[in-house]
């Protein structure tokens, strides 16, 4: 296998990718560590930790959602430019344009 130029955009895409989930879960680890302390009104007992957010690392927001789906959507058009299956020559030397830009675009359904 031959790494090109297209290759190695497409593995920077990935790590632009884990870099982001990695961000994310830096991030709920933080806000885990800051919650607030409910105060006991029975004098002689600690303070208790406030129940945390439920968190889910897939984001809520349907925009978020629409982003991501097209991402997918690049994605697949990609490994068929790549596989020769849209027949036209500029397909099976730009394949890795739509997957970078489609891992970018997935990375959006993340919160």
């Amino acid at each position: 296998m031959q790494i090109d130029a297209g290759l190695v955009i497409v593995i920077i895409a990935v790590l632009i990718f884990y870099l982001r989930l990695i961000v994310l879960q830096r991030e709920r680890a933080r806000q885990a560590i800051r919650q607030p302390q409910i105060p006991d009104k029975k004098k002689g007992k600690k303070a208790q930790p406030a129940p945390g957010p439920q968190f889910s690392i897939v984001s809520r927001n349907r925009r978020d959602w629409i982003i991501a789906g097209t991402g997918i959507v690049l994605i697949l058009i990609g490994i068929l430019m790549a596989r020769n299956i849209i027949p036209y020559a500029w397909a099976q030397t730009n394949w890795w344009m739509p997957v970078a830009a489609g891992i970018i675009a997935f990375s959006w359904g993340f919160k």
